[in-house]
Formats: C-alpha cells, structure tokens, sequence
C-alpha cells in the first residue's frame, strides 16, 4: 500500500517562485524524488500567514520566524513546524539553522591572511544573524590586536531600485576616504554590495588595488549586480534544506529531536576578484602581485608585468624580494604550481594537458618539469598521494 503524502505548508520559503534559492531547491528536490510531501501552501513570512496555518490541515511546515509576533502565532500551532531564520536569536520552535559566527570568522581570517590590518566593517539593519556574523568577525580581529572600522547603514531597502538614499552613499564615500589603502572592508549582508561598490569606485578607490571587500553571506541574486566579482563566506544552503526535511521527517513520525535547533556549517569563503590582491604597502609592487594573481595562468612574463608597474625590472625584483620574500618569477611560477594541484584534485581526472594549460605551462612537458622542481613530485605523483591523504599532499 503506497504510504500516505504528508501534507506541507511552507511560510517565507518561495518555493513556488523562480528565484535561484539552493535551501528551497533542496526541500522541493525532496518532495518530487520521495513522493512523500504534497506542498499544500506557500506564503511570504508574515503574521497573517502563521495565522491562517493555524486553520489548515496539515502534516508540517517549514517556516522562517522573522518577528516576535510570528513567534507567538508559531507556538499555537498543533502540528510540527521547523524553523530556517536567525532572524530572532530564539525562534521558540525547532530550528535548523547556519552558523552565522564561522562566516563572520572565516571572512575575517581570509582578511587576515592576506595581510590587512586596517580593516573596515558594514553593519546593516537586520535580524540577529547581523549581530551573530559582526560579533564573530570583531572577536576574530581583536585575537589579532585589530579593531575594524565601523560603518553603520542606516537605511536599506533592497527590494527598491535605488535601496540607498543619497545622503548615506554620501557619508559612505567620507568613511571609505577614512581608509587609506591598502584596506579591506567586510559587509555584514551583501544586498547593498553592488552599490557600495559603486561609490566606493566613485569615491577614487578602485577594488581590489585600493580596498577588497568580502560579504559574510552570499546571495546569489546579488553576485551578477556587482561591478566587481564579491568575495564571500559561503553558507551551506543545500544541507540547511535538506536537515531541516529530516527534522520535520523525524516530528512528524513522532519522533523527538536530540537537538532543539541544528547549526549548519559553513562551506568556505568564495575567493573573487574583490579580494585577488595582498595587503602590501608597497603599491608598485601591490600591482605586480594583483596582476600576476590576475593573468598567470595565461602565458604571460615578467616583461609583461613591467608593463603594469612604474619602475624598472631591478629595482621591481629588489623590492618585490624584500616585501614577498621571492622574486616575482618564482611567485608567477608557485601562482601556476598551486593552480595546477587544484585542478589535479578535480573530478573527473582531467589530462595532464589540459591541467598545463589551463594553470600557464603551456604543455604536459613543461608541467612536469617545473611542478617537480617545485614540490619534488611529478603531477602523477602527487596527484596520487594527495588521494590518499584527503586531498593534502
């Protein structure tokens, strides 16, 4: 006998609208492949929509509680709901949600790595998943002996065609000027990104040569807008919907949850062209590092290189030594090394071919040679190894 379909009511999860959302993808994935769920209604999160929920005949809900009074109108509710917003820091229902914290760490980390240490942070009005990302990154920072600079936005309204209002892009551009390259700026949401980055490129200060900039989350709407590809940490939005299916699976099979709300990690930050530079004081030479970051795994040289810097090739290999700890051919060379162990590790195997020129080595010939002066393993080799070892060699 075929098992019964479990009637489902989704609030503030539009998975009747074709918007590119992987968490909504993954629970409606679930509902086709199984056969088990029926979605029986779909509303934007609102009070009006938990309280209509009340009066349905359903089996489950996934929700997104967004204010204190859906809370309350949630709780009266006799049938299981699982809860996907951080919007409030207790929902009061089972909850499945990102780890907002390790986003904001990983933003900063990946800042810290690169060696910026004037740093600026972009806090929006928002939910406490704001103040969750925020307090990780300052945390982060402070472990270091840094204290960003914060910028507050008061207004944003990204559903609108100009989200900021002139006033705020002005004072905005006064903070970026407080800046002085090289620096980083981190935004704790990323709706306004296109148009911050706008200003920012209004105000004199190009990214990444002057200012990177990375976003805690990653909204793929948004990325296409940018001016500059964004930097970002990325949540897990696949695994956030398909936990939060096995939680309401398991509610509503009676079953009790071992853990009242579900933190989902973090997939890794998402390394763009807003943040493909180093923070090196040393701008001619911050230059040649951007544009070797850029261009090296195309057939380029140091000859080329020069073309993009204002001084001569002995006094670039002096400086560049002393900032980067090599010479800039032998950085051009691990930039193309590392590609090359990246692309090693793909699956499907791709040929050694195509991994030369792909990674700037023109030929299977010239892989070889130059990937074992460096790692002392030929491609094979370490490919192979790097298997066995999870991908670490």
């Amino acid at each position: 006998m075929k098992p019964r379909q479990k009637r489902i009511a989704l609030i503030g999860l539009p998975v009747f609208q074709s918007i590119n959302n992987l968490a909504c993808a993954a629970i409606a994935r679930h509902a086709e492949e199984t056969g088990r769920w029926r979605f029986v209604f779909s509303a934007e999160a609102s009070v009006a929509a938990f309280r209509f929920l009340r009066t349905l005949d359903c089996d489950g809900a996934i929700v997104r509680i967004t204010s204190e009074a859906m809370k309350r109108e949630a709780r009266k509710i006799k049938f299981p709901i699982v809860n996907v917003s951080s919007w409030l820091a207790d929902a009061g229902v089972p909850s499945v949600l990102h780890d907002y914290r390790a986003l904001g760490r990983m933003a900063a980390e990946h800042l810290l790595e690169k060696g910026f240490r004037r740093i600026g942070c972009v806090i929006v009005p928002g939910g406490n998943f704001i103040q969750e990302r925020f307090m990780a990154f300052r945390e982060t920072l402070e472990a270091r002996g840094l204290k960003p600079q914060l910028f507050h936005l008061r207004t944003t309204q990204p559903a609108l065609p100009q989200p900021i209002a002139a006033e705020e892009k002005r004072r905005f551009a006064d903070w970026v000027q407080t800046l002085p390259p090289p620096a980083a700026i981190a935004l704790m949401d990323d709706w306004d990104a296109p148009t911050l980055m706008t200003v920012c490129q209004e105000a004199g200060r190009q990214i990444p040569r002057d200012i990177v900039m990375i976003t805690t989350c990653n909204h793929s709407e948004v990325l296409p807008q940018c001016p500059v590809p964004l930097s970002a940490s990325l949540e897990n939005h696949e695994l956030l919907g398909r936990l939060a299916v096995a939680c309401l699976d398991d509610l509503m099979s009676g079953k009790r949850l071992k853990n009242f709300t579900v933190s989902v990690p973090p997939l890794d930050v998402a390394e763009r062209a807003s943040t493909a530079t180093m923070a090196i004081e040393d701008r001619e030479v911050a230059h040649a590092v951007e544009f070797i970051r850029a261009h090296g795994f195309e057939p380029i040289n140091i000859s080329d290189v020069l073309t993009r810097v204002q001084i001569s090739r002995v006094t670039l290999e002096r400086r560049f030594r002393q900032l980067i700890g090599e010479s800039p051919h032998a950085y051009l060379i691990q930039h193309r090394v590392r590609r090359a162990q990246e692309l090693l590790l793909q699956e499907p195997p791709l040929s050694l071919q195509s991994i030369a020129k792909q990674s700037g080595l023109l030929d299977r010939r010239r892989l070889n040679q130059v990937f074992r002066r460096v790692t002392g393993k030929t491609p094979t080799d370490w490919r192979a190894r790097a298997i066995t070892q999870g991908g670490k060699a």
